[in-house]
């Protein structure tokens, strides 16, 4: 009987500590405001790198930047509360799909999560999946 009431009473302060976190505003998650800020995110982290042409994903949780004069490719992804960057190449894509209007994308490396970009239109989706997979 005491280990069931210690249990109930650890998942009651646990879960105040959850409610607490929230209530203070500790579980915002991180968003990607604009091309410009993803851009001066990949330069801070990649100091060579030179932004070019890029879209931003339209729930902002993501972006991808191509590098000028280069087939590299800046990725900014929101993961939790923080931004996370990637330089990756065509070879580092293990899969780029496009469903209507949504480009998915699985990369090679099993630690970063799957990123989808919804578009306006599925010609733009194709569009960026052919320069992500280097077919343009």
């Amino acid at each position: 009987m005491t280990s069931l009431i210690i249990i109930l009473v650890s998942a009651v302060a646990i879960a105040a500590l959850i409610g607490l976190n929230v209530w203070m505003g500790g579980w915002t998650p991180s968003r990607v405001e604009s091309l410009e800020e993803a851009a001066a995110r990949l330069k801070q982290d990649l100091l060579a790198f030179e932004p070019a042409d890029g879209i931003i994903a339209k729930d902002h949780r993501a972006a991808i930047v191509l590098e000028k004069n280069t087939d590299r490719i800046g990725l900014v992804a929101a993961q939790g509360d923080i931004l996370v960057t990637r330089l990756i190449a065509p070879a580092d894509i293990a899969r780029a799909r496009v469903d209507d209007n949504v480009l998915s994308l699985r990369f090679h490396d099993f630690t970063f999560p799957d990123t989808r970009f919804a578009f306006d239109d599925a010609s733009a989706a194709a569009e960026w999946q052919a320069r992500l997979t280097g077919d343009r």
